[in-house]
């Protein structure tokens, strides 16, 4: 009974840790930290902080790209993308994540086996306070949006009703001088 206590407590302090995060990382726009970091190596960082169930299978990139960037931001990005996926697919599926580089831009696909966006839902997701869940602020994917354009990419999302959501961020990669 003790240990059920414990489970829900902290599951309560991921919540609120979680909505807090969100809610700072909106509304303080700092400077980017830019450091040259491996994308696998924030991906990796990011799926261990999002408390992914064993019931959930992920696919790890099988290439990785050293690039300029605030890890410590695009790891709020894949947590929160990845948190999103956990929730779609009610701790229960495949999540696949693939990292290419297309000429001067890497490619990240977080793919999820979820329900998808219904179409309705679809065009408001990036839109500040919109959310679809209880314990949500509404946050999480504005924040995410503004990340991904302070580092001069993009994020994208293609979904498919009953099949799953996959979002695709793109960033430019400035080729190291040897």
């Amino acid at each position: 009974e003790t240990g059920k206590d414990f489970d829900r407590i902290d599951r309560s302090i991921f919540r609120m840790s979680h909505q807090l995060e969100n809610v700072m990382d909106f509304v303080t726009t700092r400077k980017l930290q830019m450091d040259t970091k491996s994308l696998n190596g924030i991906l990796r960082n990011a799926i261990e902080k999002s408390n992914i169930p064993e019931s959930i299978k992920i696919n790890l990139p099988t290439s990785d790209i050293m690039i300029d960037c605030d890890s410590e931001k695009l790891e709020v990005v894949f947590e929160n993308i990845l948190v999103n996926a956990r929730q779609a697919m009610k701790d229960s599926g495949i999540i696949t994540t693939r990292i290419n580089e297309e000429g001067n831009f890497v490619r990240i696909e977080i793919e999820d086996s979820g329900s998808g966006i219904p179409s309705d839902v679809l065009p408001k997701i990036f839109e500040p306070l919109f959310t679809t869940k209880q314990e949500g602020t509404g946050l999480g994917l504005p924040s995410c949006k503004n990340i991904i354009e302070q580092h001069n990419g993009t994020i994208e999302v293609k979904t498919e009703i009953g099949k799953g959501t996959t979002f695709i961020i793109k960033l430019p990669i400035r080729k190291l001088k040897k």
